[in-house]
């Protein structure tokens, strides 16, 4: 079955709505979890029983803000890069094809504070931080064969945590998440730029046993309602409900080797896709695995991770999407079918990461005493999988490739 320009792009930017924005496009679906923060970045995003950096602490586990004294304040970035390739058969756009994603390099900002409170003489500490935490988005707009397909979808959030040391062992500790989505559907006559915002709550756990210290922490759901983001029939536009899924979390950390100097991590992980609005139609439950560890020697830190995690892509997929039966074109009404759908998973490319390594490297009293500096580099395997029955090799009807790297760094004044 063929379709027209306007089929293909609004199948695409419609599945596109969460697969937008490669500035952060994670390999947890399109969630980042800290695999791009100043230290944790380096080793593959553990940190919810140590982290290693007040960006992690924020955004992940908040009970651990407690292991953060004084005032600490991370200022950073990090630019990320994916390389998506995508074959199509023609037989949803009419036109076979081969091309590349002309995506670019997007920076991340990493921006937190830390306060102990220990001074007022409460055993807690407060924290604030600024972070894109998810996104994802391809531009095929330069293939012809394409016809013109690209789409943009990014989520900030702002967050404001508590962590609150219950005994000299236990801390329990609380985030609010307020979030800025920022959604382009590339429908040039149907839709137009549309922003959201969203709030999402959690809750953690630390136990520090002495050498071995583990957390778990539990996140709610997070819905972007974007009201009248696209024409359904002449005249006639529908909201579309976006949602971050509830995520869960176990992390394990222990530095009793090596005279304390070696630290080891590891994180686990289980994302609910399927309960999520939007993505629910799409994805798959996902679990997620990253192990990392830090070397301490003097002011030098050196760190290494890698992660696993399964492919979140629900590979029985129907319509509708969201809701969506069909939409409104200059060409009249279009219905969203199988084979669209299909295609449209195929252009979200970035969530079929699997595996990823990382290393980075730290330095305390960076130009001056109580200044540091942490910098990461990692690099995300090559994978690829068919999409729907067609005429590709291996039988698809499209077929994704994707690789991605990035690199970061950010500055700490410890007060």
């Amino acid at each position: 079955m063929r379709f027209t320009m306007t089929t293909l792009r609004t199948a695409l930017t419609v599945a596109v709505l969460g697969a937008a924005s490669t500035a952060q496009a994670g390999p947890y679906g399109y969630d980042l979890h800290n695999t791009l923060a100043p230290a944790s970045g380096g080793m593959a995003g553990t940190s919810l029983a140590r982290p290693q950096d007040t960006v992690s602490s924020v955004f992940g586990n908040p009970a651990t803000l407690t292991q953060f004294k004084g005032t600490q304040f991370t200022f950073g970035a990090t630019f990320y890069m994916p390389q998506v390739h995508l074959e199509h058969d023609g037989s949803v756009t009419g036109t076979a094809f081969s091309t590349d994603s002309n995506t670019k390099i997007f920076p991340v900002p990493q921006v937190a504070v830390t306060q102990d409170l220990s001074g007022l003489g409460v055993p807690a500490t407060l924290g604030l931080g600024l972070t894109a935490t998810s996104g994802i988005g391809v531009d095929f707009r330069g293939n012809p064969g394409s016809l013109g397909a690209g789409a943009e979808f990014i989520v900030f959030g702002v967050n404001a945590g508590l962590g609150y040391k219950i005994t000299n062992h236990l801390s329990l500790g609380g985030a609010l998440t307020v979030s800025f989505a920022q959604l382009d559907l590339g429908l040039s006559s149907t839709s137009a730029e549309t922003h959201a915002l969203g709030l999402r709550g959690t809750l953690g756990a630390t136990y520090d046993a002495g050498a071995t210290t583990v957390g778990v922490y539990y996140q709610t759901p997070q819905k972007h309602e974007f009201l009248d983001i696209i024409e359904t029939s002449p005249g006639v536009y529908a909201d579309l409900d976006v949602e971050q899924p509830m995520n869960v979390g176990f992390g394990v950390a222990n530095n009793s080797l090596m005279n304390g100097n070696l630290l080891l991590m590891a994180d686990v992980q289980y994302k609910f896709w399927d309960d999520a609005d939007f993505w629910g139609d799409l994805y798959e439950n996902q679990w997620l695995f990253a192990t990392g560890a830090q070397l301490s020697s003097g002011k030098w830190r050196y760190r290494i991770g890698y992660g696993y995690n399964s492919d979140p892509t629900d590979t029985n997929a129907t319509a509708p999407i969201g809701g969506l039966t069909q939409i409104s074109s200059s060409f009249g009404i279009i219905p969203l079918s199988d084979p669209v759908v299909n295609y449209l998973q195929a252009a979200e490319t970035e969530v079929i990461y699997k595996q990823r390594a990382t290393i980075g490297i730290g330095y305390a009293g960076f130009l001056m005493p109580g200044l540091d500096v942490d910098a990461h580099f990692g690099y995300q395997f090559e994978e690829s999988r068919n999409y729907g029955t067609g005429s590709l090799p291996g039988g698809g009807a499209s077929r994704a490739e994707v690789s991605s790297w990035h690199v970061g760094a950010a500055l700490t004044w410890k007060f």
